[in-house]
């Protein structure tokens, strides 16, 4: 999390973040429209739009019409779809986060899995993920009820990797549920904490 972010707990509105929903409100607006109006559409503070607009004028998917910022029309150049592009402040792309989007597109089709599974599915989709990294995303998603253990995992000559299925209704939409560092799972399709660590602790 950069500098200065707020949890995605905390800047998702609706389940939608403040990026996403500026990129919204300029796909509604593409023939062009000024910082004022682009915030109050989009219910995101002027600075932070300044800011996600700098980014989609270095990576040309915007143009500024205008001297200065806050007197310029924006319009919009490439309409990439309704995802709003992830970048970085010169404009290329931020691929943090692909991985765990990959494996959570894996989860979705494939329904079951051990982190095996899951390595090599996101693997298919272009995207390296750890042993590791795939075993500790499916503990998270399975304390947050998202799986249920259908193999308890074994050590031993050969060991036995868990194995998880994705539960009834745990299917929320397209975007992966977030293990955050402070020991929570953010869903930002439902835009809600659903599973906080301490709070199993304090039990």
């Amino acid at each position: 999390m950069g500098v200065g972010r707020k949890p995605a707990n905390l800047e998702m509105q609706g389940g939608k973040g403040n990026r996403q929903r500026i990129w919204e409100a300029l796909r509604k607006n593409r023939e062009g429209i000024s910082l004022y109006s682009l915030a109050r559409a989009s219910g995101v503070e002027d600075d932070t739009v300044l800011s996600y607009l700098r980014c989609l004028i270095a990576g040309g998917y915007v143009a500024r019409n205008g001297r200065t910022y806050a007197a310029a029309n924006y319009s919009l150049l490439r309409d990439i779809g309704a995802e709003a592009p992830k970048l970085n402040r010169d404009g290329t792309l931020n691929t943090q986060g692909r991985g765990v989007e990959a494996m959570w597109r894996s989860l979705r089709i494939l329904r079951e899995v051990d982190a095996r599974d899951l390595v090599q599915s996101t693997l298919a989709c272009g995207e390296a993920v750890s042993l590791n990294t795939a075993r500790s995303y499916l503990q998270w998603l399975h304390k947050a009820e998202y799986l249920v253990l259908v193999v308890v995992g074994k050590p031993g000559t050969p060991a036995t990797m868990a194995r998880y299925r994705l539960a009834r209704g745990a299917d929320t939409g397209p975007r992966p549920p977030m293990i955050q560092r402070i020991g929570q799972v953010f869903d930002p399709n439902l835009g809600e904490v659903v599973y906080r660590q301490q709070l199993e602790a304090d039990q």
